[in-house]
C-alpha cells in the first residue's frame, strides 16, 4: 500500500517524520497517518512528497515502475508526459490519480526540471492574449514560484486546478500566506488563496509551447 511505500522511501532517504513534515509544511502526525494508511493524500501533495523523497510519483502512488525514477531521460535528454488539461479560467482536473499510461505522449524539455514535470493543455480564455486554448504549458512541481511567475494552483482537499499569474500578498490575520492568482484577461476575476479559501501551488511554469494550427 501507499503508506508502506512512503515509509520505505523516507527511510531509504534517511529522513525522519519531522524532516518530511517540514519539507511539505504539514504536521508530523499527518505524515505518520499517511504511512499507516489512516488518511489519504491528495495528488498535488503526493507530487511534492515524491519530490521530497526523491522517488517516482508513479511508484509512490501505484507501486509500478522504478522507485527512483525521475523525469524520463533518454540520451541525457529529459521528457515529461502530457497528462491532462487545465483551465485558464474555471477550475478543472489537473491530473488523474492513475499512473501515467505506457502509451502516453511525451514532450522533450529544454532542461532538467527540479521536480516532477507535467505537460498540461490549456482550456479557457482567462490567460489571453498570451496563453490560448490548446497551448501547452510545462510545469515543474519542484520549483518554488517567484512573484510574477505563472503557476498551476489547486484548492484544498480536491484535485482541481487553474493556471494563473502568481502574486503573493503577505499574511492574513491568521498568519497564513495570501496568494492572488491573477488572470491576464481583464474579463475574468482574480482568485485568492488564504486561510478562508485554502489551496496550494502545484507547480511553476517553466515552458510554454504553441503550435501553428492549420485552418480547416
Amino acid at each position: 500500500m501507499m503508506g508502506e511505500r512512503i515509509r520505505e522511501a523516507r527511510k531509504s532517504a534517511k529522513l525522519t517524520l519531522q524532516d518530511v513534515a517540514d519539507r511539505l509544511g504539514v504536521t508530523v502526525s499527518a505524515v505518520s497517518q499517511w504511512e499507516q494508511n489512516r488518511t489519504s493524500i491528495d495528488l498535488s501533495r503526493a507530487m511534492k512528497l515524491a519530490h521530497a523523497l526523491n522517488v517516482s510519483l508513479q511508484w509512490l502512488i501505484e507501486g509500478d515502475g522504478p522507485m527512483d525514477q525521475q523525469p524520463i531521460s533518454r540520451d541525457q535528454k529529459f521528457y515529461a508526459p502530457v497528462v491532462t488539461r487545465v483551465t485558464g479560467g474555471d477550475w478543472s482536473e489537473v491530473i488523474t490519480p492513475q499512473s501515467v499510461p505506457e502509451d502516453a505522449k511525451y514532450i522533450e524539455l529544454s532542461s532538467k526540471p527540479q521536480g516532477f514535470a507535467l505537460v498540461l493543455e490549456l482550456t479557457g480564455e482567462s490567460m489571453l492574449p498570451e496563453f490560448a486554448p490548446d497551448d501547452l504549458i510545462i510545469i515543474d512541481t519542484g520549483l518554488e514560484p517567484l512573484p510574477g511567475d505563472y503557476v498551476v494552483a489547486v484548492t484544498e482537499g480536491d484535485m482541481e486546478g487553474t493556471f494563473k499569474k502568481y502574486r503573493p500578498r503577505g499574511l492574513d490575520e491568521d498568519g497564513h500566506p495570501i496568494i492572488e492568482l491573477t488572470p491576464l484577461n481583464p474579463d475574468y476575476p482574480t482568485l485568492t488563496i488564504n486561510s478562508k479559501n485554502p489551496g496550494r501551488i502545484v507547480g511553476t511554469m517553466i515552458e510554454h509551447r504553441r503550435y501553428r494550427r492549420r485552418r480547416q
